[in-house]
């Protein structure tokens, strides 16, 4: 005798070799035993044999629709075999008994299971519905379908180009859209990247990148809404002839200096920021559109601004303006170069005669230049009082940088003597600058005079802002570090020892950093004996600093990957398939042309500083990627690059941890982009303030 029984919700055959106690034992057509209980049996049958059973029912099931079973079907709960007799008129065979059981199981929109081998047939309504949801997922398959095809086709459909970016970034997995690309990947072996970008869903890979980006930071676009900007307010005009010192393509110009000599041998030296808080203030419209940014992010050719263009255009120093400002004085020897007196702040409309662009005075603008320029009164009362001797300049400002500069090597060397070391500024940065799809990358070094003395005075503003608060009893958002720790933020004033300096607020970028413009508006309330727009233990404070954090690690993290995407397309426009590379640690490396990193897997046992020739073997834009073969050992980088090289090499430490360094062409970058702090941060604007290399961002 052979049994139908169930086992596990799968329906099997066997032999019944044994029966006792309500078991059986079976024998399955392969040859396994088994012990079964009486009460899983479904039916019983002598013929056919045990391992034709099966196969019949399955073919015979196909011949069954389950929309006329379910119209034949009794409305109450019954058992397959009653039904069979119903169904075919007589008691069926086995075959015919159990291919019905099949035909009853495999449709469960018509007929709902009720124990072993019992059901009951769907309700009308709840099968219509049934029916109308099966029929949608056949055509939303059927959609899918399609879409994958036209995809891999080389097209794409409407549905898919508009949500392409979020389906790479930020996907819902259960999309229709989702699924189609997910179909379109499984049929052809490809990355969701590949199969859009064969679609020609993005112009190029930057293109993906971009949008990549903006659909996770800016998912309400990154355009701004229509706010009036109140500047009708006058405040008193500040006797001075200020000028920045920017570069080229900057347009949010939000530091300047002025420089007056008394004939006393003192000068007064003025360090003005821009006061986009004095537009606008917490709460209103354009703080939610600052907050909801929190900075400008910049890439190589481009920007997305913190701030409205309307509201930069009434706030930024520009040249041939008056514009309102908060100005830090300090008095100086002019001999010296060592500050007397206290500083003074206030709030001022300032004239800006110059702004003066690095490009067209790094090179004339060199430590002996500066130092070869006369400073005693005498000299300066004739330059004053001589529009010829102006003339004959040899840069515009000439004497006032000289001084700046003068004062700045004073005001480093007290930095230093404080934190204990010398600061390295040997390292060289580099500037990107997109034209028409090419990019030019221009080394700019971190000695150079102008990044230098731009740097300490901004250090000085923050310094002397950040102790301000801190006197009057105010929160501010400081940036801190502890003697070996690590640089993080605080709403309370802390030593930063990685610059030397007692306390350190962010104040002298408010048109593109949302901290400073909180501590603009700290330091507005001080100047004008107003009530502040955040008060000590303000929870609102708090995060502020939380969000900043994320949202600046994130800014910085896509500025970086974009200047490694512009690396990989300058060699690829200039046609270089060989390159040279420092060796930074272990397999990692570092073109000495660009700041590229570059791994070059199973390369081992050479020291820092060691120059290897490479050939480039493929550049990858969608992964941002470059594989290299390394060809030979050409030497070692002299003093001063094996200098900038272990630096590089502390910052892959940092960021990589010990042992083992993971995802380094991403996270050295990023580490390595942390060191230079303010310079990176504002891409292809000027540098300001830098922290200790050793530092990193918190």
């Amino acid at each position: 005798m052979f049994v139908l029984y169930e086992d596990s919700g799968d329906f099997k055959v066997g032999h019944v070799m044994q029966e006792a106690a309500g078991n059986l034992q079976v024998e399955a057509p392969h040859g396994k035993r088994s012990k079964i209980k009486a009460n899983s049996v479904l039916m019983s049958f002598t013929s056919p044999d045990a391992a034709q059973l099966m196969p019949g029912a399955q073919a015979l099931q196909s011949e069954f629709d389950p929309a006329f079973l379910w119209e034949c079907a009794p409305q109450a709960e019954f058992d397959f075999l009653g039904f069979g007799e119903e169904y075919f008129g007589a008691k069926p065979d086995a075959v015919q008994a159990t291919a019905l059981l099949l035909a009853l199981q495999g449709a469960p929109l018509y007929f709902h299971r009720k124990g072993r081998g019992r059901f009951k047939p769907a309700p009308p309504d709840i099968l219509k519905a049934a029916l109308a949801a099966a029929e949608k997922k056949r055509l939303a398959l059927e959609r899918q379908s399609a879409w994958a095809d036209q995809m891999l086709a080389g097209s794409a459909p409407e549905e898919i180009v508009r949500m392409a970016a979020q389906l790479l970034a930020k996907p819902d997995k259960n999309s229709a859209e989702y699924k189609a690309l997910a179909l379109a990947c499984e049929r052809s072996s490809q990355t969701p990247e590949q199969v859009l970008m064969g679609a020609g869903v993005f112009a190029d890979a930057h293109d993906m990148h971009r949008r990549m980006f903006e659909v996770v930071q800016f998912p309400r676009g990154t355009g701004f809404a229509d706010i009036e900007v109140d500047d009708s307010r006058e405040w008193p005009l500040a006797d001075v002839a200020a000028f920045s010192i920017d570069d080229v393509t900057t347009t949010e110009i939000d530091d300047a200096f002025s420089v007056r000599f008394a004939g006393d041998g003192t000068a007064r030296i003025g360090i003005h920021i821009a006061a986009p808080g004095l537009l606008f203030g917490r709460g209103s419209p354009l703080d939610q559109v600052a907050r909801d940014r929190l900075s400008t992010v910049y890439m190589p050719g481009d920007k997305i601004t913190m701030l409205p263009d309307a509201l930069v255009e009434k706030a930024t120093l520009a040249q041939g303006r008056a514009v309102t400002a908060v100005s830090l004085y300090v008095t100086v020897d002019t001999q010296s170069g060592e500050l007397v007196g206290q500083p003074e702040s206030c709030i001022e409309r300032v004239p800006v005669k110059s702004n003066l662009r690095h490009n067209l005075l790094d090179e004339a603008v060199t430590p002996a230049a500066l130092e070869s320029l006369d400073l005693s009164d005498a000299a300066v009362r004739t330059l004053s009082q001589d529009e010829a001797s102006q003339a004959e300049q040899p840069f515009p400002h000439a004497h006032e940088l000289a001084l700046l500069w003068r004062v700045s090597r004073v005001l480093s060397a007290k930095r230093d003597e404080l934190r204990g070391k010398k600061e390295n500024n040997h390292r060289v940065d580099y500037n990107f600058y997109v034209v028409d799809g090419r990019v030019h990358i221009t080394p700019r070094r971190r000695d150079a005079p102008l990044d230098l003395l731009v740097a300490e005075f901004m250090i000085l503003a923050n310094q002397t802002w950040g102790g301000l608060l801190h006197d009057k009893g105010l929160p501010g958002i400081y940036r801190s570090q502890p003697p070996g720790g690590r640089v993080r933020m605080t709403t309370h004033a802390a030593p930063h020892v990685g610059l030397g300096v007692p306390q350190y607020a962010w104040s002298t970028s408010p048109l593109r950093r949302y901290v400073d413009l909180v501590n603009q508006w700290q330091l507005v309330s001080v100047l004008q004996s107003q009530t502040p727009a955040f008060a000590p233990q303000d929870a609102d404070l708090f995060a502020v600093v939380s969000a900043f954090d994320a949202t600046y690690k994130a800014y910085a993290d896509f500025q970086s990957r974009m200047e490694r995407y512009w690396c990989l397309r300058w060699l690829e426009q200039q046609g270089i398939s060989e390159v040279q590379t420092m060796v930074l640690r272990d397999d990692i490396t570092r073109l000495t042309d660009i700041p590229l990193i570059v791994r070059l897997p199973g390369l081992s046992g050479h020291p820092r500083g060691t120059l290897l020739r490479v050939q480039v073997a493929e550049l990858d834009f969608v992964r941002i990627d470059i594989h290299c073969r390394m060809l030979e050992v050409i030497g070692h980088a002299d003093d001063a690059a094996d200098e900038e090289v272990a630096e590089e090499e502390e910052a892959v430490t940092e960021a990589a941890g010990e042992p083992a360094i993971e995802s380094a062409t991403e996270s050295v970058t990023q580490s390595v982009t942390e060191s230079v702090s303010e310079s990176k941060t504002r891409a292809s604007d000027d540098v300001t303030e830098r922290e200790s290399p050793a530092a990193g961002q918190a």
